[in-house]
């Protein structure tokens, strides 16, 4: 009984802990990751580290303002080091495509295309194309 009960806690454990669990651990493609700040996320073509939320206003032509609110990754390659940013901008939940090393990715907040799910807040996929 007690081996049953202590098989089942670590499935729990295993099962919430699916695609990357802490720092150095490695993170899979096509999963939703728990993110934040300053935490560095390792998939097998680079790291990810999220930088946090900026806001950007940009001038209208009518003379109006709108302001963007995105959330920065550190991408850190082999041959290269870049800000990916996503934003919903004016409501359109997509991916932000991006490319390192050679190879094309996808970074999914808020909804994932790939899982055909709503992320949580904290919570994104890297799609590998």
């Amino acid at each position: 009984m007690v081996k049953s009960i202590t098989l089942i806690i670590t499935a729990i454990f295993t099962f919430l802990n699916i695609g990357c669990s802490k720092a150095g651990d490695s993170c899979s493609y096509n999963t939703a990751v728990k993110f934040e700040q300053g935490k560095i996320l390792s998939y097998p073509d680079f790291t990810a580290e999220y930088t946090g939320i900026r806001t950007e206003t940009k001038d209208l032509p009518n003379g109006n303002k709108i302001t963007f609110r995105y959330h920065d990754f550190k991408i850190n390659s082999a041959a290269e080091q870049k800000t990916v940013s996503w934003s919903s901008g004016t409501g359109d939940i997509a991916p932000v495509r991006f490319e390192t090393a050679g190879k094309k990715f996808e970074l999914e907040l808020s909804y994932s295309e790939e899982l055909k799910t709503k992320l949580s807040e904290n919570e994104l996929v890297i799609v590998k194309k």
